[in-house]
């Protein structure tokens, strides 16, 4: 059995802050089996130069998003100082972390081309040096949550991530087999963040509990809605697929914006028209690639939102709207104990301890490839023989190599925000 205190730490594409989660991953005895307890969480806004650097480069406007090596090097360094901080704000006691796992933050996404790539940045030495701790950098993944019935598991951050649950099982096996499905629905809150920064000069960075749609939805362009999702290639791909700002930028919630105020539409029926892009192209992706993947052309059960998206009325009474036999919930209401706001930086962790003990993840079933995989790059600190000896002492080290069931301990902590 091994137990290591990791720090897990992500900052998504809506770069509006860095998430810090402290974690105890343990392994359970003779099994795959894995327990996670959250000992804190912090939220820790972004500093606002940073994030407009980041937002200035993750454009597909090649001239408006001209840069040099010497820009992306800097920001780099810059991003692992910021990660640092974040890790500072959130008064975790570093002699008490065995690991630290980054996400790093996410400036581009290629899915497609000979040379299918993706770019994370936030200098894990940086944060290794300073910290006196190793940091690992493990790559983007899904991870299948336990649940009791066939679900939907729906993050509306930046991006909108979908993760497909089967009905739970009575199968004894350690192994998980891959029967969950993940992908990229195309985008979340970013069309409609951008959106508010145009229309109020950078006054506001989002619409707030979905107000300002609420009071535009009587004039929302469905002609729009419709020609948008139809005319974007990426809606039609079939999974497996990812995305990003590289598809779903700035630029294009302007041209949105500019056609709409062409046609003498108010900022309220703008932003509500948006958001319905949103909802809309969770609800055909779930149609075209979720319905067609369950056993006998099963329902969805229950639909759990997260992320940003999920405090957005707007969204949820549409899914809710075209999908009258689910439950659409909050992932709050979820039987998972675990703030929602916590997920993604409980699961780098989780991933980071992954790594050290040389343990694949599972793979979705529409992936390319479902060879198991060790995910992450480690970058050693000064405890990182002493680490590595927790590891490699343990009784089962090296005749357990996936990953079984995940099971969290229901977390007492209290979410910590600082702002700037």
């Amino acid at each position: 059995m091994v137990t290591l205190n990791v720090l897990g730490l992500s900052c998504g594409t809506s770069v509006d802050g860095i998430d810090v989660a402290l974690c105890r991953v343990s392994s359970l005895p003779s099994s795959n089996d894995v327990q996670i307890e959250l000992i804190s969480y912090t939220e820790v806004s972004i500093d606002p130069k940073i994030r407009n650097h980041v937002l200035r480069l993750c454009r597909s406007h090649e001239t408006e998003a001209a840069t040099s090596l010497a820009e992306i090097c800097d920001l780099n360094f810059a991003l692992g100082k910021e990660f640092f901080r974040a890790i500072e704000e959130s008064k975790v006691d570093l002699a008490e972390v065995d690991l630290i796992a980054s996400h790093g933050q996410t400036l581009w996404h290629q899915p497609l081309g000979e040379n299918r790539s993706t770019l994370q940045m936030a200098e894990p030495s940086i944060i290794a040096h300073r910290s006196k701790r190793q940091a690992i950098k493990p790559v983007t993944c899904n991870f299948p949550l336990s649940d009791s019935k066939l679900g939907r598991y729906q993050n509306i951050g930046g991006m909108g991530n979908a993760t497909v649950l089967p009905a739970s099982s009575n199968s004894t096996s350690d192994e998980l087999s891959p029967v969950y499905l993940a992908f990229d629905t195309g985008p979340g809150n970013v069309l409609i963040d951008a959106a508010m920064r145009i229309l109020t000069d950078g006054k506001q960075h989002f619409d707030r509990d979905g107000i300002l749609g609420a009071k535009g939805e009587s004039e929302i362009d469905e002609d729009l809605v419709d020609s948008y999702l139809t005319s974007e290639p990426y809606f039609q791909r079939q999974p497996p697929k990812t995305t990003g700002r590289e598809l779903f930028s700035d630029d294009i919630s302007r041209a949105l914006v500019e056609r709409m105020r062409a046609s003498g539409k108010s900022p309220e029926a703008i932003i509500a028209t948006i958001t319905r892009i949103t909802a809309e192209s969770i609800v055909r992706a779930y149609e075209q690639f979720v319905i067609p993947f369950l056993e006998n052309d099963h329902a969805i059960d229950e639909i759990y939102v997260c992320g940003g998206g999920a405090y957005n009325p707007n969204i949820l009474k549409h899914l809710q709207a075209r999908f009258p036999e689910s439950r659409v919930l909050k992932l709050n209401d979820s039987p998972i104990k675990l703030d929602p706001s916590a997920k993604e930086a409980v699961m780098f962790a989780l991933l980071g301890y992954l790594c050290v003990c040389g343990r694949s993840v599972p793979i979705a079933a529409d992936a390319e490839s479902l060879d198991p995989a060790i995910l992450g790059v480690v970058t050693p600190g000064e405890n990182y023989h002493e680490m590595l000896q927790k590891v490699v002492r343990a009784q089962d080290f090296g005749s357990i190599m996936g990953l079984g069931r995940i099971s969290i301990l229901e977390s007492k902590c209290e979410v910590q925000k600082h702002d700037d």
